[in-house]
């Protein structure tokens, strides 16, 4: 056994220098400089329609490969009311908006990976839920949280989707 032991010693210090001067050389250019810093994360704000920049927020930001999109609601290019009192034409106008903002951002709403719906009716909403499957495909729907408030920024909004996408 101790010869054994001897003979694996004698192997071992005969590798050790070589496998020494490996590590040495590895650490040896690991130590010349830090790695760059990663590129800056900026945000990018995005505004659909000119009317929205006087109200003082973005209809959505882009940080790198993410577009955060603010609430959305079924507004015309003029900021004027889109199907009052119908909530399946505010929630068709509401996703032809949030189609838009994708498109504008170089995205679709494959992309999305979390949508929150505020609805001042969940009853009405409910009622026409169906619609919005049509603009997210079978196994790509996004996370999504549905909310019943008491009132959106308008009285007239019905719904108002917010979404987060991860762009390609």
């Amino acid at each position: 056994m101790d010869e054994a032991r001897a003979g694996a010693s004698r192997k071992l210090s005969a590798r050790w220098p070589l496998a020494a001067l490996a590590a040495i050389a590895v650490l040896a250019g690991c130590s010349e400089g830090e790695p760059p810093p990663p590129p800056a994360r900026i945000p990018e704000p995005f505004h659909l329609n000119p009317f929205e920049q006087g109200f003082g927020y973005s209809q959505a930001i882009k940080i790198g490969r993410t577009v955060y999109i603010s609430a959305t609601v079924a507004v015309d290019g003029e900021g004027k009311l889109i199907g009052p009192g119908d909530m399946a034409a505010q929630l068709d106008a509401v996703y032809a908006n949030l189609g838009a903002t994708l498109k504008a951002e170089g995205g679709d709403f494959p992309q999305v990976v979390m949508e929150r719906i505020y609805t001042t009716d969940m009853e009405a909403l409910l009622k026409v839920a169906d619609r919005r499957l049509r603009f997210y495909p079978e196994r790509q729907r996004p996370a999504t949280t549905w909310v019943e408030v008491r009132r959106l920024v308008d009285p007239g909004f019905l719904v108002a989707i917010e979404a987060v996408a991860e762009l390609p």
